[in-house]
């Protein structure tokens, strides 16, 4: 996403969705499509899928263990 522009934006300029709803993706749009373009088909590899400044976040949520990560894939669903 670094490279690719959008209208007035830069490829660093991506805006980040808010979570907000963001349990009801799967049942308003008919799938999981998560990250600018959709390529992200759950909400694990959204998180897993990001660099830059989301980097710290992405390695404290691979070092969780497995029922901590469904912990909060569920959380995240909840809101």
């Amino acid at each position: 996403a670094e490279t690719m522009d959008d209208g007035d934006a830069i490829g660093a300029e991506w805006r980040t969705a808010p979570l907000w709803n963001i349990g009801l993706t799967a049942g308003v749009a008919g799938g999981e499509a998560y990250l600018h373009d959709g390529r992200a088909q759950t909400l694990e590899e959204a998180i897993l899928w990001h660099g830059g400044e989301g980097e710290a976040a992405k390695e404290s949520f691979r070092t969780l263990s497995a029922t901590d990560r469904a912990d909060l894939i569920t959380f995240l669903r909840s809101l």
